[in-house]
């Protein structure tokens, strides 16, 4: 049976920067502290000394459809910093569970409080349910009693006897001869099914095929890998949340191979004002991750592709924006002229007056893209 509270626990403490303490049970039964999560049998989050939990314990995070044990969740937010081969190689040494990339991102951006909820715990879904549950029993009980008042009140049954029969206005002009208006029944269905297709795309939650709610995940760029890229994960924060552009330098590209853009917007839902970026695609393990993507900035060379949905680029720039990044009065290569790519050109040097406009002029198309994919406000 899985077990939401772990989380919440696990959730406020990380949020407020709160110790994570472990602790095993010694041969007398008494719990001692330790600093090792292979040994430990339980785990304290804050300063609550009177509240632990089992590590052993399932709880509502779920990973390739499976709920998870405690110890995973916790040594996966112990391992935010970590590369994602150093993570899965101490998983393996210790025999605990492992989260592919993209999961283990999630998780320790909900856990570090720079997202509102997370698409892998099951917990908020479960609460959904157990509310939408209650107040239809709640409406239900109270029909079923008004009936019954009803039924038992003796006045009504009095006044029931001198009830008779009235029409309305539109039934007294009618006249003897019906008229057939079911011609019209088809033209108001399609009328309203237009109507519920608009909306749904401007809502941030949408229905899936169970009937419950879940919300929109955030959106993704994909950059160039290649060593020769102007814009890379190395630079890409600075030039989108600044407006301001430096050089790419290949040592500081981030060991996780992500970078989180901020992306405040009136126009736009919360999980599409925090943006992901990245520059390999070898986790994107489900259809799903290629329907996040927003963005594409290649630098003209088509190997880039080789591992992506569409790996021609004519296919693929027609079912994603494309960007080239270059030096203003540098060619452009020959070859994204055909591709459908827009190119965005920055000067050299320290001419850096030009950055915020383009900068702007980028969100601008990027927005409109976030729009088309449902991540607009409701009004």
């Amino acid at each position: 049976m899985t077990d939401a509270l772990p989380l919440k626990a696990l959730h406020k403490a990380t949020t407020n920067k709160e110790p994570i303490i472990f602790f095993k049970e010694t041969e007398a039964g008494e719990k001692e502290q330790t600093d090792s999560i292979k040994e430990a049998t339980d785990v304290q989050f804050g300063n609550e000394k009177t509240v632990t939990f089992k590590l052993d314990s399932i709880t509502k995070f779920y990973n390739e459809d499976k709920p998870q044990d405690l110890r995973s969740v916790v040594f996966c937010w112990l391992h935010d910093k970590s590369s994602i081969v150093d993570y899965k190689n101490e998983c393996s040494e210790l025999g605990i569970a492992d989260f592919k990339f993209l999961v283990k991102t999630e998780l320790t951006t909900w856990l570090n409080g720079n997202s509102d909820s997370c698409t892998f715990n099951k917990e908020e879904d479960t609460s959904k349910k157990a509310l939408d549950s209650k107040v239809v029993s709640e409406i239900a009980g109270a029909d079923t009693t008004s009936k019954k008042h009803k039924l038992e009140d003796p006045q009504m049954e009095r006044i029931k006897k001198f009830e008779r029969d009235s029409i309305d206005h539109n039934a007294a002009l009618r006249g003897t001869k019906n008229i057939d208006f079911g011609y019209l029944i088809s033209d108001a269905k399609k009328f309203l099914h237009q109507l519920k297709r608009a909306k749904t795309s401007s809502q941030n939650y949408a229905k899936n095929s169970t009937g419950t709610t879940t919300t929109k995940k955030q959106p993704i760029i994909i950059v160039s890998p290649a060593t020769t890229a102007l814009l890379s994960l190395s630079n890409i924060k600075e030039f989108l949340e600044e407006g301001r552009f430096k050089e790419p330098i290949p040592s500081n590209r981030p060991s996780e191979g992500l970078v989180t853009i901020r992306h405040p917007s009136d126009t736009l839902v919360s999980a599409a004002q925090q943006i992901m970026v990245v520059d390999n695609v070898d986790m994107f393990s489900k259809p799903d991750y290629w329907d996040r993507v927003i963005a594409i900035f290649t630098t003209g060379q088509a190997w880039q592709f080789s591992k992506y949905k569409y790996s021609q680029p004519d296919r693929l720039f027609q079912k994603y924006a494309g960007f080239y990044f270059g030096y203003s009065g540098d060619p452009s290569p020959q070859q994204i002229k055909s591709w459908n790519v827009n190119e965005i050109k920055v000067d050299r040097g320290d001419k850096r007056f030009r950055d915020k406009m383009i900068v702007r002029d980028f969100w601008a198309e990027i927005d409109k893209i976030l729009i088309n994919k449902g991540y607009g406000k409701p009004y």
